[in-house]
């Protein structure tokens, strides 16, 4: 009887938010009329609407955060633009309302283990930072662009709130592929354009086909090659392989070295967590995508198919040229710098988007820049060491916890599956985007470290509340 009155409260809590959406758009109405700005105050209106129903249906509003990839990948460039505005700005105030309902209406306990309270720390306190970026003459504009979207990061906890089932995981992953697929056929597009006007060898690898997606690209191929491992059916097989295919065929253009690292790193631990079984058919599966992958450039790209093939390979024993290689020279210039940068202020950092002076090798001349190509001392910089070595301890208890979670699964189920794609995708995270790139500066591979949580986090039913 209990549960039953329970659930009916819980059922009713979200209409009763619909009702005070529902209230302020009259509210609002009414200031628009005495006002005269009823253009500004619809957009308003229509936005509360929209951000009621997607948390009145939490499985359709978490589906549109899946595909949201898409536009953000269309709407990137250097400036803000509105349309990309408006998409983060619905997407926040979405979470946020529903942390706040579940945390003090619904009286919902979100925070599990340690690794919840570290994330929320360090994004609750990261706020600090914007009278520090002031001081140090960094537009407001620019600071809250790229302090926004760090806020995306807790988009997991309502994913583990209400992903229940094997179905509802498939589903939003499913989604995710789906806008994987589409942003790789758009840069195998974009390649094919650039590729086409090019004169000589070494322009088949410039960056046409670079943006903020391939290290998306690394993560959903790792995913489809252990879920390949795990789902029973043809269907789902065939749908994980074609879809690792076309992303394999977009990541290898884009000649992104930290992108294969993350797919080699992330393959090689998941190989770790695997039955016997499931290591044969990983190995397989990835054997099989490598060569399709390969040959689909080569048909899709018959003249140049040779070279380009010879130019992967070029790129990726590049690596272990160390300073030889320009791109790498100029790397190690910039976390040098950035590191004496930190010296400076280590406890407040300089503020999000400082930007500082080093010699660009690739150059050959001084530039300003705010883009550091580590995460760690990124942060360390513009934030100061004590919140770097937050978010050091936020992934690593995040790591810890996703571990327990491949112990208490089954070793066949769906649920060992997004926990030993978790842990790759934790451990592709802390060892090669986050030591190459800084995910927290960009939409895209925020939204890789988001989902990558999110596999750490979803709920199984043995520990799941009320099952």
């Amino acid at each position: 009887m209990g549960r039953t009155a329970q659930a009916n409260q819980a059922k009713s809590l979200p209409l009763a938010f619909v009702a005070g959406a529902i209230g302020a758009q009259v509210v609002l109405a009414g200031l628009a009329l005495v006002l005269h700005i009823e253009l500004f105050v619809l957009a308003a209106a229509m936005g509360l609407a929209a951000v009621a129903a997607m948390v009145r249906f939490p499985l359709v509003w978490l589906s549109c955060f899946a595909l949201s990839l898409v536009p953000f990948f269309l709407l990137q460039g250097p400036k803000i633009e509105v349309e990309e505005a408006t998409l983060v700005g619905v997407l926040l105030v979405a979470v946020l309302l529903w942390l706040f309902w579940q945390s003090m209406v619904v009286r919902r306990r979100l925070v599990e283990h340690w690794g919840d309270v570290l994330i929320l720390l360090f994004v609750g306190l990261s706020v600090l930072n914007l009278p520090i970026a002031l001081l140090n003459d960094v537009p407001l504009e620019e600071w809250m662009r790229r302090w926004l979207p760090m806020w995306l990061l807790l988009y997991y906890f309502p994913v583990r709130t209400y992903v229940r089932t094997p179905r509802q995981l498939l589903l939003l992953l499913s989604l995710l592929l789906l806008s994987g697929v589409f942003i790789a056929l758009a840069i195998l597009e974009r390649y094919r354009s650039g590729v086409a006007v090019a004169e000589y060898a070494y322009q088949l690898r410039g960056g046409y086909a670079r943006s903020q997606s391939e290290h998306f690209f690394a993560f959903a191929i790792v995913s489809c090659v252990v879920g390949a491992a795990f789902v029973r059916g043809l269907k789902w097989r065939l749908f994980l392989l074609s879809c690792a295919i076309v992303m394999g065929a977009a990541v290898l253009v884009t000649f992104s070295r930290t992108a294969w690292m993350s797919v080699l790193i992330g393959l090689g631990v998941a190989w770790v967590l695997l039955t016997w079984r499931q290591r044969l058919q990983t190995a397989l599966v990835g054997g099989v995508l490598l060569a399709v992958a390969l040959g689909s450039l080569a048909m899709a790209f018959p003249q140049i198919s040779s070279v380009l093939i010879r130019l992967v390979g070029q790129r990726f024993t590049s690596i272990g040229q160390g300073q030889q290689d320009l791109a790498l020279r100029g790397r190690f210039y910039q976390l040098e710098r950035a590191l004496q940068e930190v010296t400076h202020y280590p406890l407040g950092g300089q503020g999000l988007g400082k930007e500082f002076p080093y010699y660009e090798a690739g150059a050959r001349r001084h530039i300003h820049y705010g883009y550091i190509h580590n995460s760690y001392l990124a942060t360390a910089y513009r934030y100061g060491i004590p919140m770097a070595l937050l978010l050091v301890a936020a992934l690593v208890a995040h790591f810890r916890h996703v571990l327990r979670q491949v112990r208490r699964a089954p070793p066949t189920s769906l649920w060992r599956m997004a926990a030993v794609t978790g842990v790759a995708g934790m451990v592709g995270v802390m060892l090669s985007l986050m030591m190459t790139e800084n995910p927290l500066d960009m939409r895209i591979t925020t939204m890789v470290l988001t989902w990558v949580l999110v596999l750490a986090n979803v709920r199984y039913p043995s520990n799941a509340d009320g099952s």
